[in-house]
């Protein structure tokens, strides 16, 4: 069966990839043991145009395994918990794409199918409202978004001026000015910008700490879902990572707990004192031992409000004079907005200025926000530095023009997801394109522009599930999955790069003005590989038979053909010295216009191989039997039939100089 050829999707499996192939100039002695080289402030790989190509494929492969592993994922939480073993165990023993996809067609066929359950959505009728006024026996709600607004009506109103400031706020702001020129401040924030720099950081820790357990929680399910073979080998090195990391932080908390559990023991007597007086006063003290004992523990200042939940059991430590509204009780009565409300709204700005600048909060605001932007940096860059990671600059630089476009166009991509394709992503991996998405991706101004690519996907809006899973089940009925014909290798040199097991990169290629270097060929076989202009030097080829794969203008010195047998493999206009053939049978493969030195056949007999225009020296047929194979116009010097009977091969105008033939009988020759 054909392979299915999925290439016009590498545009979404690899989006915003650029690869820095290097300058075939490019010293030996720069290139690392890995083919590394650091250029600047980026690295750049020695890949030639065959690797890159093995790499597409790779890629590729990795990309569709990656999504029938999504597919299964979904899928696996609507069987029973044996069946889903199975499965999973199917998944790893997979050793490429079609055995992949025959495990998830097993899946989607499964019986005993548990409904999924769909979260309900919460209707308007059922949300919270703030109040409710009754007219009547009507009742009328009035939402959150109403309370900042006051309508005042007056007869007059009055625009102030700075003149009009009290001599207080002025002195205030002067007090003010002169802490940030001692702290040598050229921005000027006021209280309000600083508080909320504090939300917002702290709100990014959240998500930070949220996405990292989605994170972990994804990264488990797509190892367990994806044949060893295609799992990207970083994704079980960060799921480890991430583990050890939280291990480490639990460690570092049991550490401490045990360092602090001798200092504990007076506040134990302390905590069962409080509790017996509230078993005294009649109090709850149900789970007393699980929550947090604040006493006589004031929060002076604070900038968060204070921690409301049933953890907490607060005993003489309230929260004064903090630098926020936004508590309850106490701890908004005497909170500094609240207390400076007499004040004009510039005074009390003036005051909180000053009391958030002398606290230094802004200052440590800098700090924490400082010290997250490095840790997540270092987390995107390599041990000396380098990033690892495409900006949108450097690729530009690297790559030109061609690629900024590219990555424009995900930049558009990943700015335009609707909450509903957010919501799949997280959930189950991946999402569709709206069909504007699919014009910006895939239409006449796009890098990517494949008009029947973009035809054939808009047909598919109506139910693309349904497309995923035929196309997953056409993959299981496949012999094999790759990509379409590779492309031809031109003008890629091969300087000590031995080919072992190479028969991907040799078939189905053509080869042209590429030069072949002390890089031996083993166990490769080639089929419909052709090498064109492009000489070999040192290069034996051994165990690598080759089918349809001709030599063309290709010098052959020092090249050894063993255990390799060609068939349907001419070799024109390729002049050789000392390449013997050992244990290579021939067929249908005629030397024309190939003068040969020193190039025995041993062992190799031959059939329908005829030498045209062909003249050799030294090059005898020893053990080799050989029929339907002329010489023709073809002088031999230093010629020796031995031990090689033939039939139906006369010489044509063939002079023999030197020759001797030994127990070799000829038929009809």
């Amino acid at each position: 069966m054909t392979a299915i050829n999925y290439r016009l999707l590498l545009p979404l499996l690899i989006a915003g990839l650029g690869l820095a192939l290097a300058d075939s100039s490019l010293e030996p002695a720069k290139v690392d043991k890995n083919g590394a080289v650091k250029d600047g402030n980026h690295l750049r790989i020695d890949l030639n145009e065959t690797s890159s190509e093995e790499l597409l494929d790779k890629w590729l492969s990795q990309a569709v395994s990656g999504l029938m592993a999504a597919v299964a994922s979904k899928r696996l939480a609507t069987v029973p918990e044996e069946k889903k073993n199975i499965i999973q165990q199917c998944s790893k023993d997979a050793k490429d794409v079609p055995s992949h996809a025959r495990c998830i067609v097993k899946l989607l066929d499964a019986k005993d199918i548990k409904p999924i359950a769909k979260p309900e959505k919460k209707t308007k009728a059922f949300e919270k409202v703030d109040k409710v006024e009754w007219v009547g026996s009507f009742g009328t709600a009035r939402s959150k978004r109403d309370a900042p607004y006051k309508v005042i009506n007056r007869d007059s109103y009055n625009l102030h001026l700075a003149a009009d400031e009290d001599p207080m706020s002025r002195v205030v702001k002067s007090m003010t000015k002169t802490v940030r020129v001692l702290k040598n401040k050229e921005r000027t924030e006021s209280w309000r910008e600083a508080i909320n720099r504090v939300k917002k950081l702290g709100e990014s820790a959240k998500a930070e700490k949220k996405k990292r357990e989605q994170m972990k929680e994804h990264l488990k399910k797509m190892i367990d879902n994806t044949p060893a073979e295609f799992i990207d080998p970083r994704k079980p090195i960060a799921l480890k990572q991430a583990e050890m990391e939280d291990e480490q932080n639990e460690m570092t908390k049991l550490m401490r707990k045990k360092q602090t559990e001798e200092l504990r023991v007076p506040l134990k007597f302390l905590r069962e004192a409080v509790k017996m007086a509230l078993v005294l006063g009649g109090q709850n003290v149900t789970d007393f031992d699980r929550k947090t004992l604040k006493m006589v523990s004031p929060r002076l200042m604070s900038i968060m409000p204070e921690q409301e939940d049933d953890s907490l059991f607060n005993l003489l430590s309230p929260s004064l004079f903090s630098l926020h509204e936004d508590g309850e009780g106490i701890e908004k009565l005497t909170s500094l907005p609240h207390l400076l409300k007499k004040l004009d709204m510039r005074g009390q700005d003036a005051w909180m200025d000053f009391i958030v600048e002398a606290a230094g909060v802004t200052d440590e605001v800098d700090k924490a926000e400082k010290v997250f932007k490095e840790r997540r940096e270092a987390e995107l860059k390599g041990e000396n530095g380098t990033p690892l990671y495409f900006t949108k600059k450097n690729a530009t630089e690297i790559l030109g023009d061609d690629e900024k476009r590219k990555i424009e166009v995900f930049e558009y991509l990943d700015k335009s997801y609707n909450d509903d394709q957010k919501d799949k992503l997280n959930t189950d991996g991946y999402a569709f394109l709206t069909e504007a998405q699919m014009e910006k991706l895939y239409g006449s101004d796009s890098p990517y522009h494949h008009k029947k690519a973009l035809k054939r996907f808009k047909k598919l809006r109506d139910d693309p599930e349904k497309y995923i899973e035929k196309d997953i089940r056409a993959l299981a009925e496949a012999e094999k999955f790759r990509g379409a014909r590779r492309a031809d290798i031109v003008a890629s040199p091969f300087l000590l790069t031995p080919l072992t097991f190479a028969s991907a990169p040799l078939s189905n290629t053509f080869i042209v003005l590429s030069p072949l270097v002390l890089s031996p060929i083993t166990l490769s076989p080639a089929v419909l590989g052709p090498i064109i202009l492009s000489p070999w030097v040192f290069i034996p080829l051994i165990l690598s038979p080759r089918v349809l794969s001709p030599l063309i203008v290709n010098p052959l010195v020092f090249s050894p053909i063993i255990v390799s047998p060609l068939v349907l493999h001419p070799l024109i206009l390729v002049p050789g010295i000392f390449n013997p053939l050992i244990l290579s049978p021939l067929v249908l493969s005629p030397f024309i216009l190939s003068p040969q030195v020193f190039t025995p056949l041993i062992l190799s007999p031959f059939v329908l191989n005829p030498l045209i225009l062909t003249p050799m020296v030294g090059s005898p047929l020893i053990l080799s039997p050989f029929a339907l194979s002329p010489i023709i116009l073809s002088p031999q010097a230093l010629f020796a039939v031995v031990l090689s009977p033939y039939a139906l091969s006369p010489l044509i105008e063939s002079k023999l100089i030197a020759a001797e033939v030994v127990l070799s009988p000829s038929w009809l020759s």
